[in-house]
């Protein structure tokens, strides 16, 4: 196939795919390419950490979870479009409490999404399995957590009723602690 170059904004609806050809099999991989998206148009929601928040779509919600008391953020109905920003507003280094990202009704991660993890001192990720509907954070009462402030966790939706996941998280030596894990 041929190059292609483009004077101006190229738009997708369903986000884009980058396809890779296995040399020897010749088994095609389909991928999204899905890192952090524009926050530009995007609305701020300030919410207070509780047991049970929501998250609004098309926003950054930003939340002063601390690890004190666990916190369930709930998920908009993952209808394709829309955009759910998660960030840290303060340091994760007030307990071991959970906070736990849930999946609205029927609608699950996307199989195979992939978050980093830190649980065991040292750089690691999680993978999402078929049906996943939860995302669970776990820090440890200390100032070396990966989520801390500024930390982002981004929900896409491309397709109905499917996340897909960014993140970014602090690049801070000393945060070296905190786990997340997929779950259903």
């Amino acid at each position: 196939m041929a190059s292609t170059t483009f004077n101006g904004p190229v738009r997708s609806e369903k986000g884009f795919q980058v396809a890779t050809k296995n040399a020897t099999t010749g088994a095609i991989t389909t991928r999204m390419s899905s890192g952090m998206p524009d926050l530009t148009g995007l609305t701020k929601n300030d919410l207070a950490t509780g047991a049970n928040i929501t998250l609004t779509g098309d926003a950054v919600n930003i939340v002063n979870y601390t690890g004190a008391a666990a916190c369930a953020a709930a998920l908009p109905a993952a209808t394709a479009g829309t955009v759910v920003i998660y960030m840290q507003a303060v340091d994760t280094a007030g307990g071991t409490n959970t906070l736990t990202f849930n999946a609205a009704g029927t609608d699950v991660w996307a199989t195979g999404s992939v978050i980093e993890s830190r649980a065991a001192d040292e750089a690691d990720i999680d993978i999402s399995t078929a049906g996943e509907t939860a995302l669970v954070f776990t820090p440890v009462n200390a100032a070396t957590n990966l989520m801390t402030i500024g930390s982002k966790v981004a929900f896409i939706c491309y397709e109905t009723g499917t996340w897909t996941i960014a993140s970014e998280m602090s690049g801070a030596a000393a945060a070296v602690k905190g786990a997340f894990a997929f779950a259903a």
